[in-house]
């Protein structure tokens, strides 16, 4: 059975209705079904590559192998990264000594009184990491920010 459906009374859409006519039963799409497929194709494609990760991450610390300190202009590369390498040691020194000094805080707060004696290692490394750590130490007396040297004592 169809009906015609009517505008302004001129017939312009056919609509076709009947009892018969299958109901969808789920909510699916032809639209959403390719997604979903086209989403599991990409889900095996990440699995694909099977990247292995290491253990440590491993950094090139050491200075530039190129640079002469007795002729530090005769390569101006060389001289460059190796001030680089200057500035990204001094930076790890102070880094390293703002992590002791969370963990000193810390310490602190959770000791209590007896911070004294829990937490003296921590006051020790604190001090140590920030002797001759930090910018504009290179005019001072080298006894006030340098590291303490270790003296041993023969017996």
């Amino acid at each position: 059975m169809g009906r015609v459906a009517t505008v302004s009374g001129k017939p312009s859409v056919r609509l076709t209705l009947s009892i018969h006519s299958p109901i969808p039963t789920t909510r699916s799409t032809p639209g959403k079904e390719r997604r979903e497929e086209r989403g599991r194709r990409r889900r095996r494609s990440r699995r694909r590559p099977e990247m292995v990760r290491k253990a440590k991450v491993e950094f090139d610390e050491r200075p530039p192998d190129d640079f002469d300190p007795k002729n530090p202009y005769g390569d101006p590369v060389a001289m460059l990264e190796y001030r680089e390498h200057l500035v990204r040691e001094k930076w790890i020194q102070i880094e390293t000594a703002k992590i002791i000094r969370d963990r000193l805080r810390w310490c602190y707060r959770i000791e209590g009184v007896n911070h004294h004696q829990k937490c003296r290692h921590l006051v020790d490394q604190y001090l140590e990491s920030t002797r001759g750590v930090g910018w504009g130490k290179d005019h001072r007396p080298a006894d006030l920010h340098e590291p303490k040297k270790v003296v041993e004592v023969e017996e």
